[in-house]
């Protein structure tokens, strides 16, 4: 009887070892870690204007030019163009505003012959909001198709000429012209005694050549 009770008791205490150390062993498991998943938020990628191209177009005595290029945006907002030559800077009147032109017009105290930095300007922000397009302003002469003789009178047609001579000059090769009526849209003027051949004709101020260069033929 005393064996029977020494075995039980035995299996009793051997049962709570083998417990105890299985309680211990699930202690030591590592728990299971929970893994999150990081949201990476993408940047917001926003389209800064380019101006790409400039095109003008002369209608009378105007001169409109139209600012090609992308994301100009839907509407004008607090957007104006700038033009920023070394000596002034010059907001042209806006026409017309869609996303890839922008339709302005030339006139007031503008200077041609001058290279101009185009760009966006922002009114609110008083920053500058595109990239900056180098522009040379100049004004137009018609061809004269015909040949002429020194000493005979004749005309060269334009656009944006100026309504008086000032301090402009008509260069026909290397010689001025001598002027009888200076117009918005015509120059009389005496053709020079040079041997005959075909001549450039154009517009200087100083240094400044205001115009395209157009030919004339010298008989």
């Amino acid at each position: 009887m005393k064996k029977c009770m020494f075995f039980l008791i035995a299996a009793v205490c051997f049962a709570f070892i083998i417990a105890g150390m299985n309680i211990e062993a699930q202690q030591k498991l590592p728990s299971p870690q929970i893994q999150t998943q990081k949201v990476i938020k993408k940047p917001v990628v926003i389209a800064l204007p380019m101006i790409k191209q400039i095109v003008p177009f002369y209608d009378d005595c105007q001169l409109i030019f139209y600012v090609k290029g992308t994301f100009f945006g839907q509407t004008q907002g607090t957007r104006i163009i700038r033009m920023k030559s070394h000596t002034q800077t010059y907001t042209p009147q806006i026409l017309k505003w869609t996303p890839t032109q922008i339709d302005c017009l030339l006139k007031g105290n503008f200077e041609l012959g001058r290279k101009y930095n185009v760009y966006l300007w922002n009114t609110a922000t008083h920053k500058i909001v595109s990239n900056q397009y180098e522009w040379l302003v100049k004004t137009k002469l018609n061809p004269l198709h015909q040949g002429y003789k020194p000493g005979q009178i004749i005309a060269v047609s334009g656009c944006l000429l100026g309504n008086a001579q000032g301090a402009r000059k008509l260069i026909i090769g290397k010689t001025e012209a001598q002027v009888t009526q200076w117009t918005c849209e015509d120059i009389i003027f005496k053709v020079p005694k040079l041997p005959p051949g075909v001549y450039p004709l154009f517009l200087r101020e100083g240094r400044l050549i205001l115009s395209n260069k157009t030919k004339i033929r010298i008989l």
